[in-house]
C-alpha cells in the first residue's frame, strides 16, 4: 500500500534509502495501519503533525544520531502506542522514555529537547513526571470534555461529541493507571534518577496499591502493561503485601493471568496456591 508516493509493506515505512531530506508537515497523518518507521540519516527535519494520530505506531528508528532542530511540534501527538524513538547514538532506556514524551507522558517539548540522551535531559522528564502525577485527573476530566478533546463526560451521562462512548469515570481511571505505568517504567529504567523522584514514585505505587485508593498500581500492570512480571515483582517489592493482601491479589487475577498467578503463588511461599486448591 502507498500513501504520499510512498510504500508501506506490512505495516513498515522504510524510508531509509529514499533520499528524503525531511517529512512535511501532516504528511503521514492518521494512518492507522502504521506501525514502524525507519528514517535515513541524512534526515533534517520532522514536520509539525508529521505521523500524528498514527494510532498503531509503535517504533520510530533513525539510522543517524540525534540533531537539534530535527522535530516540530506534535509530530507523534496521538501515538499511544508509540514505544520507541531510536537514534543511531540513543540506547533503549532513552528510546523508551523518548517515545513516552509524545504520548503518556504528554511532554512534547522533551521530544524537541537539545539534551537528549544526558542527564539534564533525564531530570527535565524527572520534572515532567512529577508534575504529572500531582496533577487533577477529575478536573482534567472537565476541561477537555468543555474544550472537546476528549470523547468523555463532565455530567456523567454521555459522551461529548459522539464518537466513542465513555465517562468521566473511565477517563480518571485511564489517567490513574498511565500515571501508574510511567512510574513503573522509570523504576526499570532508572538512569539518573535521583532518590527523591525514586521515593515519590514508589510512594504513589504504594498509596494506589490494591485494597487502597483506587487500587491502579495493581490493576493498571494488567490492563495497560499486560501480564508483565516484572511489574508485578517491582509492586510486590514496593508494597509488601501480607497474606490477606496476596489472597485478594490472586481473586482480583482473570483467569487469563496464570503466569502472574503461578507467580503469585511462587513468591507467598505457596499460600496463594493453597486457596486455589480450596
Amino acid at each position: 500500500m502507498k500513501e504520499d508516493g510512498y510504500e508501506i509493506k506490512d505495516g513498515i515505512l522504510d524510508l531509509s534509502e529514499c533520499g528524503i531530506k525531511a517529512v512535511e508537515d501532516k504528511q503521514f497523518l492518521g494512518i492507522k495501519h502504521l506501525r514502524a518507521v525507519i528514517l535515513p540519516e541524512g534526515i533534517e527535519h520532522v514536520g509539525d503533525w508529521a505521523f500524528a494520530k498514527c494510532s498503531n505506531l509503535e517504533a520510530v528508528s533513525f539510522y543517524g544520531k540525534f540533531r537539534k532542530d530535527l522535530f516540530g511540534r506534535n509530530v507523534f501527538k496521538g501515538c499511544e502506542e508509540l514505544s520507541f524513538i531510536r537514534f543511531a547514538d540513543t540506547d533503549d532506556t532513552t528510546a523508551r522514555l523518548l517515545a513516552l514524551s509524545t504520548n503518556r507522558l504528554e511532554a512534547d517539548h522533551l521530544v524537541r529537547a537539545d539534551d537528549i540522551g544526558q542527564k539534564s535531559w533525564y531530570e527535565k522528564w524527572d520534572i515532567s513526571l512529577l508534575s504529572l502525577l500531582k496533577s487533577d485527573d477529575e478536573k482534567n476530566a472537565i476541561a477537555a470534555a468543555l474544550c472537546g478533546e476528549e470523547d468523555i463526560s463532565y455530567d456523567g451521562i454521555g459522551s461529548v461529541d459522539g464518537e466513542l462512548p465513555g465517562e468521566s469515570a473511565d477517563y480518571v481511571t485511564k489517567k490513574a493507571y498511565e500515571k501508574c505505568m510511567l512510574c513503573y517504567i522509570r523504576l526499570e529504567n532508572d538512569r539518573f534518577l535521583s532518590e527523591d523522584t525514586r521515593r515519590i514514585v514508589e510512594d504513589l505505587i504504594s498509596k494506589n496499591r490494591l485494597g487502597s485508593a483506587s487500587g491502579s498500581s495493581f490493576y493498571s500492570i494488567f490492563s495497560l502493561g499486560g501480564s508483565d512480571l516484572s511489574y508485578l515483582d517491582r509492586y510486590i517489592d514496593i508494597v509488601r503485601p501480607d497474606k490477606e493482601m496476596i489472597r485478594m491479589m490472586m481473586d482480583s487475577l482473570s483467569p487469563k493471568d496464570v503466569y502472574a498467578m503461578s507467580y503469585l503463588v511462587e513468591r507467598s511461599g505457596g499460600i496463594a496456591g493453597d486457596d486455589l486448591m480450596l
